[in-house]
């Protein structure tokens, strides 16, 4: 059996319009955005006096920052699994019509 997808996401031409360009940049700018968001909690919580503070809060943004990495690993495999029933619903319907 066959599971190659071909060129469904990279070389698609209708993947190249400027709405999908802008929801490609939005998507990259807010998960950029969090990670930024992350970071700068972690060297504020590294920067602060209290070491007791410090290191809990250290702990909630490692915690956090894993759970963050989780869902969008999640998300993202869930995006690409709906791209590829997408794409073998599309081939069968092209295949019955040809």
């Amino acid at each position: 059996m066959n599971h190659e997808l071909g060129s469904m996401i990279i070389d698609n031409p209708g993947r190249r319009s400027l709405s999908y360009r802008l929801r490609d940049t939005a998507l990259v700018m807010a998960t950029l955005g969090l990670w930024g968001l992350f970071a700068l909690q972690a060297w504020t919580a590294l920067a602060s006096s209290e070491i007791l503070i410090e290191q809990a809060y250290a702990l909630a943004v490692l915690k956090i920052t894993a759970l963050d990495f989780v869902g969008v690993f999640f998300l993202l495999h869930s995006w690409v699994i709906y791209e590829r029933l997408l794409f073998r619903w599309r081939q069968r319907i092209a295949t019955r019509h040809a």
